[in-house]
């Protein structure tokens, strides 16, 4: 690393730092919702090796659960406006897939804060409030990078411009992906995260143990394109839309959570 780029890197972790803390909180949902996030960090717990769990104890505040830590990056975290733009990429129709150069030019997506925060994690010699910060966002990105339309349309910004309705629910088509289409699962959060586990196989949960944010992100640029957008010439959403949302969805929460497990394991080793 350059001197530059290392002196960037440090300001930038004072400035998190510094921020954090200083904001009030303004309770508003984002990315999959409260739930969803619990769901997948839940899921993750579950596949944390016991060097890892104890590495993860030791940077969160005490009487509080990795499932907390997922969802701080959308409570205090939106404190901070300038990270916003963390949360989400846009990507060309025409693309193939995230191409760092063209989507995300000053790195200020998910894709690139999920590689640069999992490496302040790691980093022993950085501050430990830091380090916890990034675990938050860690546990919070992942989840985020496997909701299709974070890897949506600049044009309308991610769906959150195009206006749909199913069965008397009126929302933005991103926010009915974060959110009602989750709370269509009976149960709590973690009775959701015991019922995606069970219904996963191992073959399954091993597969998923791979890729890294640029994978997990094309993955969720594909079904934006191949089912979220397909939205037809009425913005009434159809039965079968939904049903086939809520059976990726599903499987998206699960491969969120055996990934974000593998992937603190690896960071942690």
């Amino acid at each position: 690393m350059s001197k530059a780029s290392d002196r960037i890197r440090r300001t930038f972790v004072v400035a998190i730092a510094a921020f954090a803390f200083v904001f009030h909180c303004r309770d508003v949902a984002y990315g999959w919702g409260d739930k969803g996030h619990r769901i997948v960090a839940i899921i993750a717990d579950t596949h944390l090796t016991e060097h890892a769990r104890q590495e993860v104890r030791q940077l969160l505040p005490v009487g509080t659960t990795l499932a907390d830590a997922a969802v701080w990056p959308d409570k205090e975290g939106r404190r901070i406006t300038d990270l916003d733009q963390l949360h989400h990429v846009s990507i060309p129709d025409h693309a193939s897939g995230y191409d760092q150069e063209r989507d995300c030019k000053a790195r200020n997506c998910m894709v690139e804060a999920l590689k640069w925060f999992t490496s302040v994690i790691a980093d022993a010699k950085a501050p430990i409030n830091v380090r916890l910060i990034a675990l938050r966002y860690v546990a919070h990105l992942v989840g985020d990078m496997h909701q299709p339309l974070h890897a949506g349309r600049r044009e309308d910004r991610n769906g959150t411009d195009l206006i749909v309705n199913h069965r008397a629910q009126t929302n933005n088509l991103h926010l009915f992906w974060d959110i009602n289409i989750v709370d269509m699962e009976v149960g709590s959060a973690e009775q959701i995260a015991n019922r995606l586990e069970a219904g996963t196989t191992v073959k399954e949960r091993t597969q998923w143990q791979s890729g890294d944010p640029k994978t997990w992100t094309d993955e969720s640029f594909r079904l934006s394109r191949s089912h979220a957008y397909r939205l037809g010439e009425s913005m009434d959403l159809s039965d079968d839309y939904v049903a086939t949302a809520l059976t990726i969805v599903r499987r998206r929460l699960a491969q969120a959570g055996v990934r974000l497990g593998w992937l603190l394991n690896n960071t942690f080793k």
